[in-house]
């Protein structure tokens, strides 16, 4: 049977159960005893309330300072955080980061060198801190907290220089000032009080809030600006980012090329995208109505030549594809909406930082809620992910994202040819956002491909350490990416700002196809499924791979292959088990099985390192009929035995040095393939396990949440193995058969 006619199977959710698998675990060796334990906290605590009594009071709101409680490196799990101890002691946690430590002693025989662990910021009134410091040598083993003093291994007041970065010279420079404001509104106000005290300017009509974080430029001159950071419950003062530049600049050569555009309606006339850009030329508006519409959010002023040309080409480029002379563009897939978010103040004196053109991204998302099916963003901050910050845009459009409605596309930079050493060359925001698709570029369309030099690398920050997800082609200087010019020909470009329409093209066309038989969260996974990777193992360079450009391949199987896609919410507080669905079906010889798991999490942007609320933990159980030998007259499991499958070494490679123990279990987007003899395999299944946190502590009232996953198996010695499947689970697997086919235009 032809390829064409071997459909995807939906409705795997029919196979799924829940299940009870027991856990694992009990009592951790303690690296300190709690005398050790009382000691070396005292000692810290003098120093901390030292620092904290020098701190003049209006840096204190309410008589509150902040200091750092970092946790032993083996205490990281949501149910060894601290709350009793700080409860215990009148302190609240208000943020956390991630760092890299060694400490003093490990309570375990075989370990590392060194560990990420968690630094905690806990704010409390001054007189907490010295009550703690006064009473702590007289704890006990019943003493509320006292358990928890073993789990810490640091404690140090929040210096203001190390909340400096990347200060600009000059006079009067902008700042960007990250608050805790601890849901207090006084805190903010109290800011704003002491920077205005000290030769600062809070432009205060600019202040942004998103959740336990304020964002709020402030003017100052840079000799100021470590008394500026002094205020306790300041987390970071960085220069002011700005919008990244386009470039680079369309090269046209002489005259460009003939574009013919097709007058075909849209594919799916009941899905709609929208981007967010630069606007549109009025020329090609015009050229465009039939299935683009130009979107002005009030208070916008004039648009600018240079950033219509942006926003033509990115909207050219998800309508129809990289353009190339001779040939007639792809038919657009559904309407698409251009908002327009950029106008003639944007990076100028009078609009100098970026918080407008979030503001209309995010104002136009609320107002339109459900509206969209498919989201490209191809401009943010010109700034490399930070792993102990997270950016006011990361955070607004990750919270707006978390639904998982809709499929969301974001630039991963061009800046990849920046210092690897110093990291200026890693994505930028909100490429590092966890529920968007990051895409960098590939440097051609066809085979021989590889990462464009310009294209920005990983990894992005644990949770969401793989990124980009993925790549899409581009276009480089041997095979420039066509797009439609305002003279309404085509010129040639390269960018990244291209490839995340054209992944978003790809991700339209299953829409288009399959209809709402799959959801977005489905889609984002069968794109990461069918990925490329072919001989680029380097996840932090290509991500999960080249994302598939061909609408055929990615809803149809090989003879040899079958694929499951799997749609429902996780239950809270149990496994839900997942076939792979081969039973009654004979193998032969080695299979290749792949898996790929999404979920779409809320987030906590004040706990960077315990960032994402849900985490997926699954265990794989190749062979129903094989089990662990019990121990010391222990019954035998109910469950077969495990192997691994979604491991870190698995997942991440080299970059698994980058996760906290319990940090692989805390992504929400897992991938991976593995070669297997046929013979290893019967009645194999995946358990799948949802955990849940909120600020990196446990949840009181968790709620299920809704899951795709897709699981396939390739076996080239069963030349008919999709027929066997399908006949095998034809009472409750579905062929999803395509609504609409998409001719690719050669």
């Amino acid at each position: 049977m032809a390829r064409e006619h071997n459909f995807l199977l939906g409705q795997g959710e029919r196979l799924v159960s829940k299940v009870q698998v027991p856990k694992a675990g009990g009592d951790k060796n303690v690296p300190y005893d709690l005398s050790t334990a009382k000691t070396r906290i005292a000692q810290r605590l003098a120093k901390v309330t030292a620092q904290i009594t020098q701190l003049p009071e209006d840096a204190c709101p309410r008589g509150e300072a902040v200091a750092v409680v970092t946790l032993h490196p083996r205490f990281l799990s949501k149910s060894d955080y601290p709350s009793d101890l700080f409860s215990a002691v009148g302190l609240r946690a208000v943020g956390s980061r991630s760092r890299t430590i060694t400490p003093e002693k490990w309570g375990i025989e075989r370990h590392g060198e060194d560990a990420v662990t968690e630094d905690i910021f806990v704010a409390g009134a001054k007189t907490a801190f010295n009550r703690w410091a006064t009473s702590v040598k007289r704890w006990t083993e019943s003493t509320k907290g006292a358990i928890s003093l073993s789990h810490i291994e640091d404690l140090n007041a929040f210096d203001a220089k190390s909340k400096l970065r990347g200060i600009p010279e000059g006079k009067g420079v902008l700042l960007e000032v990250v608050l805790h404001n601890s849901g207090v509104d006084s805190i903010v106000l109290d800011f704003i009080k002491y920077a205005k005290a000290h030769n600062a300017e809070p432009l205060i009509a600019r202040r942004r809030d998103v959740q336990g974080l304020t964002f709020l430029p402030v003017r100052v001159d840079p000799k100021h600006a470590e008394d500026i950071a002094r205020f306790s419950f300041v987390r970071v003062a960085r220069g002011m980012p700005t919008l990244r530049p386009f470039r680079p600049s369309i090269q046209r050569g002489t005259q460009g090329f003939d574009v013919r555009l097709p007058k075909d309606a849209p594919v799916d006339g009941s899905s709609r995208a929208v981007i967010f850009d630069g606007g549109i030329p009025a020329a090609a508006k015009k050229a465009l109505s039939p299935w683009a519409m130009l979107v002005e959010p009030a208070g916008l002023g004039p648009s600018v030549p240079a950033f219509e040309e942006h926003g033509l080409g990115v909207t050219t480029a998800f309508l129809f594809g990289p353009l190339a002379s001779g040939q007639a563009p792809a038919p657009p897939l559904c309407a698409v909406d251009h908002v327009r978010v950029l106008d003639d103040k944007t990076g100028t004196a009078s609009d100098p930082d970026y918080f407008d053109v979030l503001d209309r991204i995010v104002g136009h998302l609320d107002k339109n809620p459900g509206l969209y099916s498919y989201v490209n963003i191809s401009l943010g901050p010109s700034l490399a992910v930070d792993d102990d910050e997270v950016t006011l845009w990361t955070a607004a459009l990750d919270k707006r994202f978390a639904h998982g409605k809709c499929v969301a596309t974001v630039a991963a930079g061009n800046d990849g040819e920046l210092d690897e050493a110093t990291g200026l060359n890693r994505i930028q925001p909100p490429a590092d956002g966890v529920n968007v698709l990051s895409v960098g570029a590939a440097d051609r369309r066809g085979g021989g491909w590889q990462r464009a030099a310009y294209s920005c690398v990983g990894p992005g920050r644990s949770p969401g350490i793989v990124k980009p997800d993925g790549l899409a082609f581009g276009g480089s200087a041997h095979e420039p990416f066509g797009v439609l010019t305002p003279q309404l020909r085509g010129g040639q470009i390269h960018g990244t700002s291209f490839a995340a329409p054209f992944a978003l093209r790809s991700a339209a066309s299953i829409g288009a196809q399959l209809g709402t038989r799959l959801g977005p969260l489905a889609i984002r996974a069968l794109l990461i499924h069918r990925a490329h990777t072919e001989d680029h193992h380097e996840l932090k360079h290509v991500g999960w791979g080249r994302f598939e450009a061909d609408p055929l391949q990615l809803v149809t199987c090989d003879d040899d292959e079958t694929l499951v896609v799997f749609q429902g919410e996780l239950p809270v507080g149990e496994h839900l088990r997942a076939p792979v669905p081969i039973s009654n079906v004979t193998l032969e010889g080695e299979v290749l099985l792949a898996a790929s798991l999404v979920i779409a999490p809320e987030v906590d942007p004040e706990h960077p390192g315990t960032y994402t609320r849900s985490g997926l933990e699954v265990a794989f159980r190749p062979h129903s009929a094989k089990f662990t030998k019990p121990k010391d007259g222990a019954k035998q499991s109910k469950h077969a035995k495990t192997r691994s499958f979604f491991s870190p070494a698995n997942l991440y490679g080299q970059s698994e040095s980058v996760l906290r123990d319990d940090g692989h279990k805390w992504e929400p987007c897992l991938h991976h393939e593995e070669r297997l003899r046929s013979s290893s395999l019967s009645d194999p299944c995946f358990d799948i396990y949802y955990h849940h946190r909120e600020s990196g502590m446990k949840v009181v009232d968790p709620q299920p949440i809704p899951y795709a996953f897709v699981v396939s198996l390739k076996a080239p010695k069963v030349k008919d193995l999709y027929n066997r499947v399908l006949r095998a689970y034809a009472q409750q697997l579905v062929p999803l058969r395509p609504q609409t086919r998409i001719q690719l235009r050669r």
